[in-house]
């Protein structure tokens, strides 16, 4: 073999191995890269998923807020004219059933005492959300009666001093579902909220 051809060898073999190193740091780079965008990936849908946070140790997953009222269209509604106004059971049943409360009857009661306050919700422990969700259909000044009943159905007696309810887009807007945050955590046995009109 002549030094020509001698020369000629090295110089492929040169190529040839500056070609595989060529290979090789491609292939390193493209593993590192691919390995860090993952890893980024990662920790990123970990915080997202509240695993850990960014910057901190992990925190406890939020609890879902307990609803304190119910959808109209699942409350069961009594209404009762506890005044000698004619008439008025029925305008105000007329109203809750525009805004998809479920009127079960309409009637005139005497009291044996008259109302002190507007109107006066009564219901049992299986109707709270209930009572709370149609109270907050009329006026600040509501009374709230729990009257140990079984049922779910709620009675509106409507006072001497009736005068109206409150407008229906701020009626409807006052029994809006509060909204979960995103991951929260519905507990398991949620308290019973005591209803109240606010």
């Amino acid at each position: 073999m002549s030094p020509a051809d001698v020369d000629q060898s090295k110089i492929v073999r040169s190529r040839e191995q500056l070609s595989r190193d060529r290979r090789r740091r491609q292939t390193y780079t493209f593993v590192s890269v691919f390995a860090l965008v993952s890893l980024i990936g990662l920790v990123a849908f970990g915080n997202w998923q509240q695993w850990w946070t960014i910057g901190g140790s992990a925190q406890a997953a939020t609890t879902c807020p307990v609803q304190t009222v119910t959808e109209p269209r699942f409350t069961n509604v009594n209404v009762i004219n506890g005044t000698d106004r004619k008439g008025l059971a029925a305008a105000v049943a007329k109203e809750l059933q525009k805004r998809q409360f479920k009127v079960l009857t309409i009637a005139t009661g005497v009291e044996d005492k008259a109302l002190t306050t507007a109107v006066e919700v009564r219901y049992g422990e299986a109707g709270a959300l209930a009572a709370r969700t149609v109270s907050l259909q009329f006026p600040a000044k509501v009374k709230m009666v729990n009257d140990k009943r079984d049922d779910e159905a709620v009675d509106v007696v409507i006072g001497a001093k009736y005068k109206a309810m409150v407008a229906a887009p701020k009626g409807l807007a006052a029994i809006k579902p509060k909204e979960d945050p995103r991951g929260c955590v519905h507990p398991t046995t949620p308290p019973a909220p005591t209803p109240s009109a606010s």
